[in-house]
């Protein structure tokens, strides 16, 4: 039987993160590897590339799925991490 199994890329919370942040932060680098994972992405590459909306979509997803499952984002959490803007810059 074999299982499928690749080794988590190291998380690095942004600075300026109070230790409970960084720990959310973790949280939600981990929600988003396993996204990317999902959409087909092999980060076990050491330098993995991967498309910048999908990078995004997956960290919404994870800062998303940190928020169900604990009921707290901090703001300094979102406005570091989770506010991706879309804008059309003409």
């Amino acid at each position: 039987m074999a299982v499928c199994a690749f080794a988590l890329p190291k998380c690095e919370a942004p600075e300026g993160l109070e230790a409970q942040d960084q720990i959310n932060y973790c949280m939600i680098h981990t929600f988003r590897v396993a996204c990317l994972v999902r959409k087909g992405y092999d980060l076990e590459k050491e330098n993995w590339t991967v498309m910048q909306t999908d990078y995004e979509a997956c960290t919404i997803r994870g800062c998303d799925q940190l928020f169900q499952q604990t009921g707290v984002l901090s703001e300094a959490l979102f406005i570091k991490v989770c506010n991706i803007a879309q804008s059309d810059r003409r």
